[in-house]
Parts: structure tokens; sequence; C-alpha cells
């Protein structure tokens, strides 16, 4: 059917166009012609061209001639669902996906897949837009319909959204690759699909039967033996996969990505000599690719070949002057070599890239010593005074730092001033609570209370409010309330676990607090979560755990303050 329309506008298309000079095709640039209104429609006689359904095909290739596809794709669309006509259809699926029009495109292929069942296309173009969408489950039968009809290109998508397929997902698709329809067979494209499934599951010795499968049939797949070689590698099975990176490289020797591959296996084979030999190779042999330079920097100081990366890094510099990142990883390199100056003075000339502020961070964090304030303040200040979109996180970031040395009532004057300027930034509040709550208990409260009126579902503020109500109030009923509304917006947090916990055994609901605190202390094994649970253990007179626990942090936290908080509950209680 679509063979003829095509002919009969080919043949028509010089008449279309006088007409249209003429007026006769004004529709095809007005969406409300009379065309639409005063013609009846008629009913559609398949193998014919009535004249409705010619008329609306003809004014739709003129749009589309005169680039107006959305109105083509209107006609081919009503069209294609009155007449049930699969050539109809596919062009109207060809117009929609040009459009971007999803709602058109899916009714489109609906009315394709009715019209032409035993066409593969249309369910390979569904199959893929739902597994685009990530509807993985509702997408399979028309994936499997695809492969059944030998459409293939369905598993290059299901392929690259692995990442994206959660285990229930993935384990429904290898159970579908594995099994293939009735007279079909497994080839090579399918077994490594089905490999790749298995990999990401975790099944590498099942990913690698598929993967030689694949291989059996067709001995040089490039797809099957660099996922071979990555599934090797991830059984720490190095020289084997070396071996084959290493076929790869005999029919693509400069593919920068099974080099790359090929120079970490040598890392990981401790052949350090060789690698850094290949990178120097490569460098020299790739002179404009800086990227992949950047690349193999990173892969030497992955594998703590600092000279070679950092000679990387700075040639980098030389080469791109403007894109200062090389100095992030400069200043990475200079800190493990315990050369903290010059990590910093690296970590500052940072200026472009979304790594700047975790940079600037790391800058600040180096200044271990009350005595580097002025250096602290004067760096944040710097920046503060830029005004840009981090202002607010470097403000946070030297207040943290003067908190941390003991400089607490510097970090509130500090906030203070900025709260001046922005009262209601509820990050600048609940910072100020946090270094108010050990001095001024009313004053941090005040803050808390005004950081909810603005935003009452902050989960971390209802949970730092409610513990510290368990702290410095016996309001413990009010802790409680704010608690749980924190646990049902993060229930898998573990601090909120805790303060959970530690309000049920305040409100000597002791078993209840055992439950909270043991699940926390799970999750997050710090001095401070043990000791409410060593407290709670002594209440229910556990003692055999508790004392196991105590011991615990007792020899991995020796001065730690709650430690010596967890000594006197056991006491308390023995």
């Amino acid at each position: 059917m679509l063979k003829r329309i095509q002919l009969i506008v080919i043949t028509l298309r010089p008449i279309l166009i006088l007409l249209s000079f003429a007026g006769v095709f004004g529709c095809a640039t007005n969406s409300h012609s009379s065309a639409d209104t005063d013609k009846p429609p008629t009913t559609y006689i398949p193998g014919e061209l009535n004249g409705q359904t010619l008329y609306d095909l003809l004014t739709a290739e003129l749009a589309s001639n005169q680039q107006n596809y959305h109105y083509s794709l209107a006609k081919y669309l009503k069209q294609a669902a009155l007449t049930n006509d699969a050539g109809i259809a596919k062009r109207a699926v060809y117009l929609a996906r040009h459009l971007k029009d999803q709602k058109s495109l899916t009714e489109a292929i609906q009315i394709w897949m009715s019209a032409a069942p035993q066409d593969a296309e249309p369910q390979q173009i569904f199959a893929n837009i739902l597994i685009t969408q990530g509807k993985y489950t509702r997408a399979m039968p028309y994936f499997n319909r695809a492969l059944a009809m030998g459409e293939n290109k369905v598993l290059l998508l299901l392929s690259s959204q692995v990442e994206n397929m959660n285990e229930t997902e993935l384990t429904a698709y290898v159970q579908l690759l594995a099994s293939p329809v009735k007279g079909s067979s497994l080839d090579s494209e399918r077994l490594v699909t089905l490999g790749i499934l298995q990999a990401k599951l975790k099944k590498h010795e099942q990913a690698l039967i598929s993967f030689n499968s694949a291989l059996s049939i067709s001995a040089d797949l490039p797809t099957a033996l660099l996922e071979k070689a990555e599934t090797l590698r991830s059984l720490k099975r190095y020289l084997e996969s070396l071996k084959s990176i290493d076929i790869l490289l005999k029919n693509a020797s400069e593919n920068l990505q099974y080099n790359a591959l090929k120079i970490q296996l040598l890392f990981l084979l401790k052949r350090d000599r060789q690698a850094l030999s290949s990178i120097d190779t490569l460098i020299a042999s790739k002179p404009k690719e800086t990227a992949f330079h950047n690349y193999l920097a990173l892969t030497a100081l992955d594998f703590n070949q600092l000279e070679k990366s950092k000679f990387i890094f700075q040639s980098l510099l030389a080469k791109q002057p403007n894109n200062t990142t090389p100095h992030y990883y400069l200043g990475i390199i200079a800190e493990r070599n315990n050369l903290f100056p010059l990590a910093i003075q690296h970590y500052l000339q940072v200026t472009n890239g979304k790594i700047t502020l975790q940079a600037h961070t790391l800058a600040i964090a180096l200044h271990q010593s009350a005595t580097d304030k002025k250096a602290v303040v004067q760096i944040a200040n710097d920046f503060i005074e830029q005004k840009n979109s981090d202002q607010v996180s470097y403000v946070l970031m030297l207040a943290d730092w003067l908190n941390k040395f003991d400089f607490n009532t510097d970090a509130i004057a500090l906030l203070n001033k900025q709260l001046l300027l922005k009262p209601d930034n509820t990050d600048y509040l609940y910072s100020r609570a946090m270094y108010l709550e050990p001095l001024d208990f009313n004053a941090a409260e005040r803050d808390f209370k005004k950081v909810l009126r603005i935003t009452p579902d902050n989960a971390a503020v209802l949970n730092a409010f409610g513990y510290t109500l368990t702290v410095h109030t016996s309001r413990y009923a009010e802790a409680l309330t704010l608690i749980e509304k924190a646990l049902e917006l993060s229930p898998k947090d573990p601090a909120t676990i805790d303060s959970m916990g530690w309000v049920l055994y305040k409100l000597k609901r002791y078993d209840e607090a055992v439950e909270y605190l043991s699940a926390a202390y799970l999750l997050y094994n710090d001095p401070e979560v043990a000791s409410h649970l060593i407290a709670a253990l002594a209440s229910i007179k556990a003692f055999d755990r508790a004392q196991k626990l105590f011991d615990e942090i007792s020899g991995s936290h020796p001065n730690n303050k709650f430690v010596e908080q967890a000594r006197k509950s056991l006491e308390k209680q023995q």
C-alpha cells in the first residue's frame, strides 16, 4: 500500500505544487482547513485508495515536503487508525520518531503491529521504546517476538541498559534468552547478550560459558572477546583476560579501549615496566588524544605510579592551561607523597570543572592545626566573596573547620552574619543550631523549629532535633514523634535508627531499644552507637553481649568519650 502511495505522490508532485499555489491544498499549512470538516468520512476498502484517504495522504506528503511534520503526522495517524493499513502506520511511526512524539509513536506502532503481526520491525521498535523507558518487564513479549522474527537490534539496546535493571528483571531476561523459541537457535549475538546479563548478576562462570559459546560460532567476534576479557578480569584471571585482549589487538592495534584494558591488566599482573612503556608508546602515537592521556594518567594514579601520573598531568596542563582539572590530581599525588603545602597549592588552583568545590574542600581540610586559622579564614573568605553558586558551601565549610578546631563562637558569629543576609537559609540555621546545642539549647531549639517551619519534611533536622531533646530535656514523647517522622522519611539512615533506639531507651522500652540499636550498629559500627546499645543491653541484663561489645570498642577506640560512657552504663547495671 505504502509503495503505491509513494509512487502516486512522486507522479503527482508537480501537480501538487501547482495546486498548493492555487490554494487547493491550503490545509497543508492550516490544520483547521475546511477539508477536515466539510468532507464526510468514507469507508476504507483494503487495497483501494478512496477519495478521503487519497486526499489525506497526498496533503500529508505535501505538508511533509514543506516540513510541516506535525500536520503530516496527524493525517497519517488518522488514516492508519481508519484503514488499519501497515504501510500508512509505518509512515506515521517514522514521522512520530522524527518529532519525538511518544504518544503518537505508541499509537502508530500499535496499529502497525495489529495490521502486520508477522512484521518484526514494529515489535523491535516498541520493545526499544519500553526498554529505554525502563519498562523492562512490559517490553519482554515484544522483545521476544522481535527476536523470534530475526530482529536482533533489540539485543544491543538491552545490553546498554543492564546497569539500570534490577536483579529480578535481569533474571527474567536471562531465562528468556537462554530458552529460544522452538525452531530457533542461540546465535552469537544472543549468547553475548546473555553473557552480559549473567555477568551483571555476578554469575561469572555462566557468563564465560556464554561468551565461549559465542566464540565457538564466531572465533574473532570483538564483543564476545571483550566481554570475556572483562569477565575474566572480574574473576582475577588476569593472564587469560590478557590473552583475549591480545587477540583483539591483532586486528585493531590502535583501539584505545583495548589498549587501556591491556595496560590495566599489565599492572594487575605486576608487569609495571611493560605497562609504563605501553603508556609512553600510546601517548607518543596519539599526541592529540588528550582525553585518553587523562585516562592513562588516572590509570597510573590508580596503580600508585605517581611519577608517571604526575608527568602526564603536567603535560596536559602545558597543552591546555585553561583546563585546571589536572591540578586536582596533582594535589592528590602531592598529598600521597606527604607534600601537604604543595597539595594545598594544587587544590586551590582548580578553578573550573565539577570538582572545583571538592578540591577546595580538600585544601581546607589539609590545614590540620588551630594555628592555621588565619590561612583557612583567608582562603574561605576569598571564595565566599566571589558570591557564586557555591557560596553557601564555602560558608559551611569554614564554619565546620572553625567548630572542629574549637573556634565554636567564631563559627556561630560567621553564621549570624550570613543569616542577616539570608535569614531563611535552612543550611545556615541547621548548622547554627548544631553549634549552639552544647552552649545554648534554647537558642538551638529556636533554630530547629524555624527550619522545620520552612521545611517540615526535613528528615535530618527532625532527627537532630529529636535526639537533642533526649540529651537536654525529658520531653521524650515529643522527641519520639519527631524521630518517628524522620525514620518514616529516611528509613535506612543509621543515625535516625540509632536515635529511635535511644529515645525508646529513655522511655524505658528496653527490648525495642535493643532491636533498633542493634540494627543501627550493624549499619554503622560507631562508638556512640555502640555505647547506646551497651546501655540498652545492660538494662535487659544481657551482660555477656554488652561486655563483648564493650571489649570491641575499647580496643578499637581506647580514648573515645563514648567508650567511657559505655563503661559507666555497664558498671551502673552490674
